[in-house]
């Protein structure tokens, strides 16, 4: 027989238990100090830009693949130009390759951009946004000009000879490669968003003071505010198909949107873009290549590694600077004759004068001779190996210094 009701005793254990559950949830909801009330509304919705995509979502870009050995690639040059530039060049030097021109300045050109503003970058945002399912393999967007100070010097500054020379692997392995091997200026530290007025440089970063907190995340709502951004100049730059559609539409959407409505100086609204790109293609705020491996891997000029590239441009600097030196004799006689005085150097001047032109003829010779050296071994695809990044660490070791 069972003792006691049991039936009762668990009705009263259940009420004992909801009367502890209130009285728990009463205490953790409502404050025990006099006076003060929890605010239980709902948390205001932070105000957001209309129709901005979200920064704050970083890209993820992986290396691209490369087509099979001795394979084409297809690709376009786009080229942004004003009526008075003359690329006929383009025609007679590279007529094999495609090109895409925008005349900026003219309201019935082929080809049209919303508004001419921004200096290169409205054009190739353009392009991007008018062909983004309709890509080459290789997108190459440049200047009009066949030679320019920023081009390369080991190609003599000459546009046409970059364009013949680019290795298209190397665009489709790493998706973006700036056409300009050399890092100054724009790399390695460059702009900075927090420098105080009295330290800007405003002879050879001009674009730095535009390049303020504001801007940036006008640019690029969301994402956060870099410590710096530097990458190499000038706004020439190739690009693979695959690259651009990993980069949203609405994103460049967005970019062409701010240079449509931003109040900034048509130069410097397109300059802001020139120190950009490459964080738009990569995700790296900052990226700067090594000057001989672009060189070797992206145009098949290959000294041999990181040291013998720099003792090449130290003796080309060398070179250089006994040049200026002879010229300076060189202007001081001119000045004379231009005032109709009579004018002699001395001995020790003609000496050195003789010694100065006998120096730069044979540093010509040297650096001609390792030049055409570098160009033959580039044609070797094991050297262009040797100087080309990896993320393989399997062979790093062979490397290494061998003991005795």
């Amino acid at each position: 027989m069972l003792a006691g009701p049991p039936r009762l005793v668990s009705l009263v254990t259940i009420v004992l238990l909801i009367c502890l559950a209130w009285w728990y949830l009463r205490l953790v909801r409502e404050p025990s100090t006099p006076g003060l009330k929890l605010d239980t509304s709902p948390p205001p919705k932070i105000p957001s830009r209309k129709g901005a995509p979200d920064f704050g979502i970083p890209l993820r870009f992986t290396e691209g693949t490369p087509k099979p050995a001795g394979s084409n690639y297809t690709h376009v040059l786009v080229v942004p130009k004003t009526k008075k530039e003359d690329i006929r060049w383009m025609e007679r030097e590279i007529p094999d390759t495609p090109l895409m021109i925008y005349e900026v300045d003219n309201p019935d050109a082929e080809n049209k951009i919303p508004k001419n503003k921004g200096r290169e970058a409205m054009v190739y945002l353009t392009y991007i946004i008018d062909h983004y399912d309709k890509l080459p393999d290789t997108v190459l967007f440049m200047h009009a000009h066949r030679h320019a100070w920023h081009n390369n010097q080991l190609m003599g500054l000459d546009t046409s000879q970059m364009i013949k020379r680019l290795n298209h692997d190397r665009v489709a392995r790493q998706g973006y490669m700036n056409i300009r091997c050399h890092h100054e200026p724009g790399c390695p530290d460059w702009i900075h968003m927090d420098r105080p007025g009295g330290d800007f440089d405003f002879f050879h970063k001009p674009e730095e003071i535009y390049w303020r907190r504001n801007i940036w995340e006008e640019i690029h709502p969301g994402a956060p505010l870099p410590p710096s951004i530097s990458g190499i100049c000038c706004a020439q730059f190739a690009v693979s198909r695959e690259r651009i559609r990993q980069v949203p539409m609405e994103r460049f959407v967005h970019y062409r949107k701010w240079l449509l409505e931003t109040t900034m100086d048509d130069q410097f609204s397109g300059r802001i873009f020139e120190y950009i790109w490459h964080y738009i293609f990569t995700a790296h705020e900052i990226y700067c290549p090594a000057e001989n491996t672009c060189y070797c891997d992206g145009y098949g000029i290959c000294f041999g590694g990181r040291q013998k590239f720099a003792d090449y441009f130290a003796k080309q600097a060398e070179r250089n600077k006994q040049f200026e030196e002879l010229n300076a004799y060189t202007k001081q006689e001119d000045k004379a004759k231009e005032e109709g005085k009579t004018f002699e150097f001395n001995e020790v001047q003609q000496a050195r004068m003789q010694e100065l032109q006998s120096n730069i003829s044979n540093m010509d010779k040297e650096m001609e001779q390792l030049r055409g050296e570098a160009l033959k071994r580039g044609e070797d695809p094991k050297n262009r190996a040797e100087e080309t990044e990896s993320w393989d660490s399997s062979h790093i070791w062979d490397y290494a210094p061998k003991g005795d």
